[in-house]
């Protein structure tokens, strides 16, 4: 499995990663500190979800996910916002604009390995 966690933070990328590492052994996960850096690694590497904070510079998560979804390659790509947000407009915009699933701050090992068993329709063991 391939993941792509998008954050500026590099300390909750590492808090991601560990965990996913954890739970999907085997896993290959790529990392992106802002979205232009998720719009190169996506047009290099196939992958198979996309984890991606909202607030982000030079490309926010929004800004990502909609490229995402116009993107013929990548249209039904899984992904799944992660945010310190709960303001509900965000929350409406991701929907409409083709989000996977939504993750609010701080999020759980096992509250985001859920999510992305979901997401992919698989078991966590």
């Amino acid at each position: 499995m391939k993941i792509l966690v998008a954050d500026d933070s590099m300390l909750m990328r590492d808090i991601i990663k560990e965990s996913l590492l954890e739970t999907f052994s085997g896993a290959e996960v790529f990392e992106a500190g802002n979205g232009k850096d998720v719009q190169k690694i996506l047009l290099k590497e196939k992958v198979d979800i996309v984890l991606c904070d909202w607030e982000m510079p030079e490309m926010s998560g929004i800004e990502v996910l909609k490229w995402v979804r116009s993107t013929p390659d990548l249209a039904t790509l899984p992904f799944i916002m992660v945010t310190g947000t709960t303001d509900k407009e965000h929350v409406v915009e991701c929907i409409k604009s083709g989000v996977t699933d939504y993750a609010v701050k701080p999020v759980t090992p096992d509250m985001l390995c859920n999510k992305i068993s979901k997401a992919l329709k698989i078991k966590v063991q």
